[in-house]
């Protein structure tokens, strides 16, 4: 027969399930209790947010760097009380033991504790950044321990301050006494303070704290009443709960404040990763619709036939639709990395204004659209081709989203100014579509079109009115919008006014029209791509350049050398991300071998922040590919030099 094997849970089988209650019993009582103790410690220094480690963390830090810069100015505080009373008393005469005592006594504030708290703050401000919880733990630490031996030593003044026969010194013993008491109390709060963050505001902070208290006060009661000693207590109460409430209010400012810091990381993070995603995206883009567009552009030049015309036009629009967005894209970057360099200076408006009305004239004409102008002989201060982009756009938005008649009333734009106190108003008016007051805030997000659902190309990608609110913030400009569905829009900017022109000038305000001259001007074109250099170069001979192409600066530089040139390149153009080299220091290496005053012009396909901030920092022009004929064509000629000009 199979014995079985008795065991003790099997003899006390109904006892275990007892004891395991009975145990489970008294572990929920204590924990319990502790959550009743936490939840009344909370009060005072609890978490007022649902807090992260790390953020915990940064929390703690931020509260040792406040506190410790506080101690240091307590510690100088009672150390300037410790040579007071230490003269004060020297003028009673007790022994020459208790003279000493006094000296040593308040030589040890400024010798000791003085030091200690400069070299503690030294070490608190070196504390790393990302400091780990060990580091700023052992810091609270240390300063809890300076701030409680600096209260024993000050505590221990009290023996030496009260002389043996006090009944005949009572108003220095009463004097002393009691702004011990008073500084006493006050180093305690201290104590507290320093402490909690490491201690996490258990009975040892208070118990710890109280200490120095109790012995600075043994002494007093020899030359008061006991009762005293409630009425310093209830003192020493008041005052913990004043350093609790400070604690507590200062903890919640930093909580508020790394939560506030972490949201603006992440934004930016997250800012910085569409960016990096754009510029992917659109550099290798760039190349070949650069390519495509010269090409497109000498084909429409070239071709007699009607049906061939039609359709390089057509195939030119979608390569323009394509640059406008990637373009558009750039600037949305440039603006939010803070690369956009403005260039503060007078503007005329008439010729300003009328040079933007005589460009748009042909899309208003087309639309059966009233273009006018209304322009009086201001001068402003601003960004001439900032604000070009803010007024031209606004222009654009309302040829786009006026009809050319609606409810029997023809449509039409006008594009105005006029005088608001220290500045200058310019308003576009239309009497279009309209834009409902609940969606005015939209219209300046990115990619959002509020009349535009179908997503049609031909209004644009929703990128125009957020860069041109950002180009205002950038400004310092003032934006603003009147506009009713069925009533139409009015935008407007307002620039700083600087003054009149005078009367004899306003017939020489001419816009520039036509072709840029650029005959025997001297380019010298670096790109590695092959088919764009040729590209590049074919239209710049087609205009009277002299070009010098190659793939690298050791390139160019050699040809250079070879040519027989009366001087060196008039403009050096350079994509930025070449094979063995980047544009800039391909740039430094021509005009190292050249001259160094050579205009330069950079462009590229690469927009992030990076890039922009390192072409900014070297001051050159930067043109963002895919680049037009007409865009590049204007900018080289503003480097040809008048030499050249007048021998052309």
């Amino acid at each position: 027969m199979a014995s079985r094997i008795h065991t003790p849970r099997d003899s006390g089988a109904g006892e275990w399930p007892e004891a395991r209650a009975s145990l489970c019993a008294g572990e929920t009582a204590r924990t319990t209790e502790r959550r009743r103790f936490a939840k009344l410690m909370n009060l005072f220094v609890g978490p007022v947010a649902a807090l992260s480690t790390e953020q915990n963390l940064r929390v703690k830090r931020e509260l040792l760097h406040s506190l410790s810069r506080r101690a240091v100015c307590w510690t100088v505080l009672v150390s300037v009380g410790a040579s007071l009373l230490c003269v004060y008393g020297s003028w009673i005469k007790t022994s020459d033991s208790y003279r000493l005592f006094r000296v040593i006594w308040a030589l040890g504030m400024w010798v000791l504790a003085v030091p200690l708290a400069a070299y503690l703050l030294k070490k608190t401000k070196a504390l790393p950044k990302h400091a780990g919880v060990d580091a700023v733990e052992q810091m609270h630490w240390a300063w809890a321990a300076a701030v409680t031996l600096t209260s024993f030593w000050w505590a221990a003044g009290t023996f030496g301050l009260t002389p043996p026969d006090f009944s005949s010194h009572a108003p220095y013993v009463k004097l002393a006494s009691s702004g011990f008491l008073e500084y006493t109390l006050i180093s305690h709060t201290f104590t507290l303070l320093l402490l909690a963050p490491s201690l996490r505001a258990n009975l040892g902070t208070f118990t710890l704290g109280a200490i120095p208290f109790g012995f600075s006060l043994g002494p007093v009661l020899l030359t008061y009443r006991p009762a005293v000693l409630a009425f310093y207590t209830s003192q020493l109460v008041g005052y913990c709960f004043l350093a609790w409430f400070f604690f507590y209010s200062q903890k919640r400012a930093y909580v508020k404040e790394v939560i506030i810091d972490e949201a603006r990381e992440r934004a930016e993070a997250a800012k910085a990763e569409k960016n990096l995603l754009i510029a992917a995206i659109s550099h290798d883009l760039r190349q070949p619709l650069t390519t495509l567009g010269l090409k497109l552009n000498f084909l429409e030049r070239s071709i007699k036939s009607t049906d061939l015309v039609e359709d390089v036009s057509a195939a030119q629009k979608q390569v323009d639709a394509m640059e406008g967005m990637i373009n558009g894209a750039l600037d949305i970057c440039r603006l939010e990395s803070g690369t956009w360099n403005v260039e503060i200076q007078q503007t005329a408006l008439p010729s300003f204004l009328r040079g933007i009305v005589v460009d748009v004239q042909p899309l208003a004409e087309a639309k059966g659209l009233k273009l006018r102008l209304r322009s009086r002989p201001y001068l402003v201060r601003t960004d001439r081709h900032a604000l070009d982009r803010i007024v031209r756009n606004m222009v654009l938005n309302a040829i786009r989203y006026t009809p050319s008649e609606q409810g029997g009333r023809k449509g039409h734009v006008l594009v105005s100014c006029h005088r608001r106190g220290s500045g200058i108003k310019i308003s576009v008016w239309d009497n279009g579509i309209g834009i409902p007051e609940g969606r005015q805030a939209d219209i300046f997000k990115s990619y959002v079109q509020v009349n535009n659902p179908e997503r049609n190309r031909e209004k644009g990608f929703g990128l125009g009115l957020s860069i041109v609110q950002g180009l205002a913030n950038l400004l310092g400009h003032k934006l603003d919008v009147d506009s009713a569905p069925g009533r139409g829009s009015r935008f407007s900017v307002t620039v700083p006014f600087m003054g009149l022109i005078p009367p004899e000038l306003l017939e020489v305000q001419t816009v520039e029209e036509g072709d840029p001259d650029l005959n025997d001007m001297v380019v010298a074109i670096i790109e590695d791509n092959s088919d764009l250099r040729i590209e590049i170069s074919m239209r710049l001979i087609e205009h009277g350049c002299y070009v010098v192409a190659g793939d690298s600066s050791s390139d160019i530089i050699a040809q250079l050398r070879m040519e027989t040139l009366a001087s060196g390149p008039h403009c050096i153009l350079s994509d930025y991300r070449l094979e063995n080299e980047d544009g800039i220091a391909a740039i430094a290496a021509v005009r190292a071998a050249t001259d160094a005053s050579i205009p330069a012009i950079l462009w590229s396909g690469d927009t992030s922040s990076a890039v922009l901030k390192k072409v900014a920092a070297s001051g050159m022009k930067l043109l963002s590919k895919p680049v037009s004929e007409r865009t590049l064509l204007t900018t080289l000629a503003k480097h040809k030099p008048k030499a050249s000009t007048e021998g052309g």
